[in-house]
């Protein structure tokens, strides 16, 4: 069940970073609040937990992380989400993610 879980997740941060490579669309703002894909994220990864269902959690972890390196480092433009560091930095959380992905999928286990 943890390579499935891990596959959704790697697939989203892959798919969600060739789509914004090739579309590189401004997120939607509402109410001067911009909206960017980790706050999806973060937002699927509760009712992923709360309903038990792996693959809304797994595809929510991959919007979250996909954007957690442009966050800590402070990005502002899609050119700061594409630098080495914030490559780096998705790679060490996907890595990451791959080596907890037991210990993040065992709440949906024993249900």
């Amino acid at each position: 069940m943890s390579y499935y879980f891990f596959f959704a997740f790697l697939s989203t941060v892959v798919l969600t970073r060739i789509f914004l490579f090739l579309f590189p669309v401004s997120s939607p703002t509402v109410h001067d609040l911009r909206l960017h894909h980790w706050m999806y994220g973060v937002f699927g990864i509760l009712i992923g937990l709360a309903t038990h269902q792996l693959m809304i959690f797994s595809i929510s972890l991959g919007l979250f992380v996909d954007e957690l390196t442009y966050l800590i480092i402070g990005g502002t433009s899609h050119r700061d989400n594409y630098s080495p560091i914030s490559i780096l930095g998705t790679i060490a959380f996907i890595v990451a993610v791959f080596f907890l992905r037991d210990y993040l999928v065992a709440p949906f286990t024993h249900l």
